[in-house]
């Protein structure tokens, strides 16, 4: 794999989804351009580009922008941007609606952003529209996930993520209290990309299931939380990658990418990075243990969730902090990588 220093700050990059099409590429001298978020920033600061010369070899002309964004009233009030995806047009951005290490859960990563693509390149601050969700999409997963045998909290995520959660917006008159119940799972999500019919697909790091495999939740009316000031997130469809992850060694999903249709590309990983103090790993030692891969899987279109099967790209050994994947045109698979003090992006050449 041929890599490139992309020199972005903070270090600390998050997915990646493809922007751009042939005319917009051709316009301003491009072949690839690509969307990737920084998660130690708010929404609006979170934005970046990276783009590659027309005709230059993959392992050279690559350059990374940071795209200055407007968030209006809600600037300053978001954090933790982990996915993006894009449609018709626009770029949208996840938050991870968890909290640090330690918890709790914090309502300023409860949010869902979206920009228009051409605003991305056209020299002013682009418009982010951001709806704040104070935990909406997190009821609406906890809520879609209730079927499904989870791998259970543990004690420290528990006190640290749900109960203090549950006590602060009740001291504090939050309006969210309430949103939160006491048998919830916190949410980690990770990865986002759209489906054939309209809906984004969520990836979610954490909760996985019972036998440590990886979950997705389909979330049905997202142009409507946009739309309608008093919508409320919708979740239906649970799908789980029924052979990646196990028991021993769980994985969650870190990055997902389509290039069409109902087929996906992902990367898996472990639960949360180690050495890094997390309650999550407290609790489940055997969370850090999961590997790195690029795997492909193709959901039914006339099956209401359920259990699928990967087939593994790319296994990445050591590389283990592998945060986002994007396939382009001749089938190249790009990925960014959080290595220790830069941000780098990787690209593969593959049959």
């Amino acid at each position: 794999m041929h890599e490139t220093d992309l020199h972005l700050e903070p270090n600390e990059a998050s997915d990646l989804c493809r922007v751009f099409g042939a005319e917009v590429l051709s316009r301003h001298g491009w072949d690839r351009a690509f969307v990737t978020v920084l998660d130690e920033a708010t929404a609006e600061d979170a934005l970046a580009l990276l783009v590659h010369a027309a005709g230059a070899p993959l392992d050279e002309g690559w350059a990374a922008r940071r795209v200055l964004a407007d968030a209006g009233p809600n600037t300053g009030k978001t954090e933790d941007a982990e996915a993006c995806a894009s449609r018709d047009g626009y770029v949208y951005l996840v938050g991870s609606q968890f909290g640090k290490k330690r918890g709790p859960l914090a309502a300023k990563r409860s949010w869902i952003a979206r920009v228009r693509e051409e605003s991305l390149v056209d020299g002013e601050p682009a418009d982010l529209e951001v709806v704040r969700l104070r935990f909406g999409l997190h009821r609406a997963i906890n809520d879609a996930l209730a079927d499904v045998e989870l791998l259970p909290v543990g004690a420290l995520g528990q006190q640290a993520y749900v109960d203090a959660s549950i006590a602060i917006g009740r001291q504090k008159a939050k309006r969210w209290d309430g949103t939160i119940h006491p048998t919830d799972h916190p949410v980690n999500i990770e990865a986002a990309e759209f489906r054939a019919n309209g809906r984004l697909l969520l990836g979610l790091r954490y909760p996985v299931s019972a036998d440590g495999h990886p979950l997705l939740v389909e979330l049905d009316n997202v142009d409507e939380l946009f739309d309608d000031p008093n919508a409320v997130p919708r979740c239906g469809n649970v799908w789980v990658l029924g052979d990646a992850g196990s028991v021993e060694a769980p994985a969650g999903l870190r990055g997902l990418d389509t290039r069409g249709g109902d087929h996906f590309d992902a990367v898996i990983g472990d639960l949360d990075a180690s050495g890094k103090s997390a309650t999550v790993l407290a609790d489940h030692p055997e969370g850090a243990l999961a590997a790195s891969e690029h795997v492909r899987f193709e959901l039914p279109t006339d099956t209401a969730g359920g259990v699928v099967s990967t087939k593994v790209i790319h296994h990445f050994g050591d590389i283990r902090r592998v945060e986002g994947v994007a396939v382009d045109h001749d089938g190249h698979a790009h990925y960014v990588i959080d290595e220790e003090g830069h941000v780098a992006l990787r690209n593969l050449v593959f049959d």
